[in-house]
């Protein structure tokens, strides 16, 4: 065994520390969990398709208590962890029951493992034994019923049943890039355009911005170099089913940088374990709303060791200053581009130069372009398990997501879905994905689900785009290691142009009143039309 073996293995005291803060800012609400306030915590509420009831039905009351009733799981580190991470016991190692088909012993090894007490003063605790692998709960598992196509815990049977591809009636539409981005004629709305007259759009915008309808896009990664060479996905399904399990459960034995467990059997470009070898020691952000940030190194850790796997929803990377001039990750900027299909970002037009030739030396312009715009690209890293709970995408943008490696599940509302009957609610905090699909997906497709609520469902694939139009609520969850970018963008196209200046002027009012000139110069002034008057004015007493 190499002499850097728990070095590089284990986590440390700092870097548990390190973890610590991250969560404590992503989940402050689980700082303090007990096992009486499970329900709170989770945010675990259900409800009928009109809305969510405060008094619960007796089965739904009757599952939730069954869940309190449980004892709180282990600790792992003393000081620096965080039961509740694993209060929901998703993960197959924590897991001991959640309905009649899924029954696991507590009483494992690894239980035993992790609670070593308060007293104890070790700092690497988790060097004692390996990560979580066929030893220590495969034995679990019910071979038996495994063959049968049944699995001995939700998530096992969750990774399986989200691995497939989505009922035809309820799967996105798919195009051909290629096709996406070829010109159409399009008739403006002359009462949205100045212009009016007939022009030459994308056939993707006419038939999906325009409409604000979601679709699952191939081909858009030609010429990226951050897309990795992969085997056909089918392929990989296939011999991922046909492993031994215990093959697929010691894998714990090779986390190195080459790794399948890193590179998702991809070479080149952007897998986890390029990306892990590349900039191992920058820090990468977890949040825009709180900013904490973990080195690449450590959360490589984090997600192969205890903490990780046993966390209901673990932690992962929404890094939107990937790109920005200062940061050593900004050469990814010239790894991939903006899809052809797709209409020009109209943020970009902020600083009065995208187009007609206006001069950077431009007094105006100059001051323009000093207002920076809002968070709009980001480079998303996360374990199965991990996600984005359900939301609806900042100032009512549009958003196109590319998986570079590993699988996503998506699910997405039309925009007049009741937010309260997809667990949406203002007073509560965002369910976790993995916890969101235990617990609503059944309901949302069902047949008693009402039809104009039906959502739209995604199995994402490396080298797949996803559109997000806005408005439209979603949430992803990823089944394996996954690698993927995003971007927000402002189009001119779709039902709530006039919503998205409402929200940029609320929550961003000085980039509003920049975006308003930068429009203006930008022959663009029709697009200024729906312009909040407060901001119209406060642009021109300046």
């Amino acid at each position: 065994m190499p002499t850097n073996y728990v070095h590089d293995r284990y986590l440390d005291a700092e870097e548990r520390y390190e973890i610590f803060v991250v969560k404590a800012a992503e989940r402050p609400h689980l700082l303090h969990w007990s096992s009486d306030k499970i329900i709170e915590a989770s945010g675990n509420h259900l409800g009928d398709s009109d809305g969510i009831d405060e008094k619960k039905s007796d089965e739904s009351s009757s599952a939730l208590h069954s869940s309190t009733e449980q004892p709180p799981p282990p600790p792992l580190t003393d000081g620096c962890d965080l039961p509740g991470w694993r209060c929901q016991r998703i993960a197959p190692c924590m897991q001991s029951t959640h309905g009649e088909n899924f029954a696991v012993d507590i009483e494992s090894p690894l239980e035993g493992t992790l609670n070593v007490g308060a007293g104890s003063t070790l700092t690497r605790r988790e060097s004692q034994f390996p990560f979580i692998s066929s030893s220590l709960y495969s034995s679990r598992r019910q071979k038996n019923a495994h063959d049968e196509g049944h699995y001995s815990c939700w998530w096992d049977s969750a990774k399986r049943r989200f691995n497939v591809h989505p009922l035809p009636e309820r799967a996105a539409p798919v195009i051909d890039h290629e096709d996406a981005a070829s010109l159409v004629d399009y008739t403006e709305n002359t009462n949205v355009s100045e212009n009016g007259g007939m022009r030459k759009i994308t056939m993707f915008c006419r038939e999906y911005e325009v409409k604000n309808r979601p679709v699952k896009i191939l081909g858009a990664t030609e010429g990226w170099s951050a897309m990795p060479c992969f085997k056909h996905c089918d392929d990989i399904v296939r011999e991922q089913d046909t492993h031994d399990e215990n093959e697929i459960n010691n894998d714990w034995k090779d986390v190195g940088e080459s790794s399948d467990r890193f590179s998702g059997r991809g070479n080149g470009g952007w897998t986890f374990a390029n990306l892990l070898s590349r900039f191992g020691n920058i820090s990468f952000r977890f949040s825009d709303t709180h900013g904490e940030m973990m080195s690449l190194h450590t959360y490589a850790k984090y997600i192969t060791n205890p903490e990780g796997l046993s966390d209901d929803s673990p932690l992962g990377i929404y890094d939107s200053e990937f790109g920005d001039d200062d940061s050593p990750t900004s050469v990814l900027l010239d790894e991939y581009s903006v899809p052809k299909a797709f209409s020009p970002d109209l943020f970009d037009f902020v600083d009065g130069s995208a187009q007609n030739g206006i001069s950077s030396d431009d007094e105006e312009s100059d001051q323009a372009t000093k207002i920076p715009r809002p968070p709009y690209r980001w480079i998303l890293i996360g374990p199965e398990r991990s996600g984005t709970g359900m939301h609806v995408d900042p100032l009512w943008t549009n958003a196109w997501v590319t998986v570079l490696q590993g699988h996503k599940r998506w699910l997405l509302f039309p925009p007049d879905t009741p937010y309260e009957s997809i667990g949406m609610m203002d007073d509560r905090p965002q369910i976790p994905s993995s916890i969101w699909f235990r617990d609503y997906y059944d309901k949302v497709t069902s047949p008693s689900w009402p039809k104009e609520y039906q959502p739209i469902e995604v199995l994402q694939n490396p080298g797949e785009t996803v559109y997000v139009p806005a408005g439209w609520p979603h949430l992803v969850l990823n089944l394996e290691l996954t690698v993927a970018v995003t971007h927000n963008y402002a189009s001119e196209h779709g039902p709530f142009f006039e919503r998205m200046w409402r929200e940029v002027a609320q929550d961003e009012p000085t980039f509003a009143s920049s975006w308003y000139l930068g429009l203006k110069k930008c022959g663009r002034g029709d697009l200024t039309c729906s312009t909040p008057r407060d901001i119209v004015e406060k642009v021109e007493e300046n």
